[in-house]
């Protein structure tokens, strides 16, 4: 559960998270995780993505 909480106070806005994890059922916990898994993967291609486009704009030409 620890492991999923920094996942979730990392990867989710503050508007999103709970006052108290304590309350949560187990499917809310899980949803909260599945939101911020994703929004993990989306930066993580993002990143990808932006290091893929710096590659191309200095060795495009050669």
């Amino acid at each position: 559960m620890s492991y999923g909480k920094m996942v979730i106070y990392t990867y989710l806005p503050k508007e999103l998270l709970p006052e108290s994890f304590e309350d949560l059922t187990f499917d809310e916990f899980f949803s909260l995780y599945g939101q911020a898994d994703c929004a993990r993967d989306m930066r993580i291609e993002d990143i990808e993505a932006g290091v893929a486009k710096g590659i191309a704009d200095n060795f495009g030409d050669e």
